[in-house]
């Protein structure tokens, strides 16, 4: 893999054709030479974050051009079989510098440790800001779940959903936004709550919902809850009560006479109390009153 040098008896052609004078360099151009060799050095160290360009994908590995005098090789087990499909001859990739030279004279870079590097910085920032990560959960760990944010992050449990659940692979391979509440890179730990995040967003949602209420406002619901006293009917993040006396004009024994869970109903807004979040809603009110 490595590119094509200088052979000594072509140089010694090039010296032929110029003066010693004419090879010497001025102090200027020493410096700039000696500056430009400084950077090259600097750039290509061990662990160091560089940009290359993807030459092509083999049963070896990812081959990398990093404007060096060979190129890099990135092993294929690094990626992802969904990585590995949007890779394209000429596009740009950032890698580590594993190894500048091994036994066999190749360049050995890691996409994974450059992933790894750009997801911690992306993380602690979001951390910092208590803003909220997107990742894919890969597969299920004891307590919980295995979630790729970059770097394999930790879902329990208890953090998956406002609502408890039993079955933890029905979200292996879903994108999943959440919360992180904890970070140690040196551990190299990462906890994530998905639970934390939807209640910030049906809190917001609860906020809209309350500021946009009227009494007297008709509006369509899904039935949450069925009590013997009333039904609990969800208005887009905020629950109102259809009690059983404001259902119909009629008498009934029991709410579930008139609806079920998970049906939509129109109902009417009777009041509510902003600062308590209290609802009261009314189905019979839709209708003048027969008697």
């Amino acid at each position: 893999m490595s590119k094509e040098r200088i052979k000594p008896q072509q140089f010694s052609k090039a010296q032929a054709i110029f003066s010693d004078e004419e090879l010497q360099l001025s102090p200027e151009q020493q410096e700039e030479l000696s500056s430009l060799y400084g950077r090259t050095l600097d750039q290509f160290k061990k662990g160091n974050l560089i940009t290359g360009k993807i030459i092509k994908a083999s049963p070896e590995g990812v081959l990398v051009d990093i404007n060096y005098k060979s190129d890099g090789l990135i092993p294929l087990y690094e990626f992802t079989d969904h990585e590995l499909k949007k890779l394209q001859p000429g596009s740009e990739i950032e890698v580590i510098l594993d190894e500048l030279e091994n036994n066999e004279g190749n360049v050995l870079l890691s996409y994974e440790k450059a992933k790894a590097m750009k997801a911690w910085s992306q993380i602690i920032k979001l951390f910092e800001e208590g803003k909220p990560v997107e990742g894919v959960v890969t597969h299920k760990v004891k307590g919980g779940l295995s979630v790729d944010i970059g770097v394999p992050a930790f879902l329990p449990g208890s953090q998956i959903d406002v609502q408890r659940v039993t079955d933890f692979d029905q979200f292996v391979g879903q994108v999943v936004t959440a919360n992180i509440i904890k970070v140690n890179q040196k551990r190299g730990n990462v906890i994530i709550s998905r639970r934390k995040y939807l209640n910030e967003q049906r809190s917001e949602s609860r906020k809209k919902i309350l500021d946009l209420l009227e009494v007297g406002q008709v509006i369509q619901g899904v039935v949450k809850n069925i009590t013997n006293y009333g039904v609990f009917i969800d208005i887009g993040g905020v629950d109102g009560l259809l009690h059983i006396t404001d259902m119909t004009w009629g008498r009934i024994a029991h709410p579930s006479e008139l609806v079920r869970i998970g049906e939509t109903i129109t109902v009417k807004v009777l009041s509510f109390d902003k600062v308590n979040e209290k609802i009261s809603l009314g189905l019979k009110q839709l209708n003048e009153n027969p008697w």
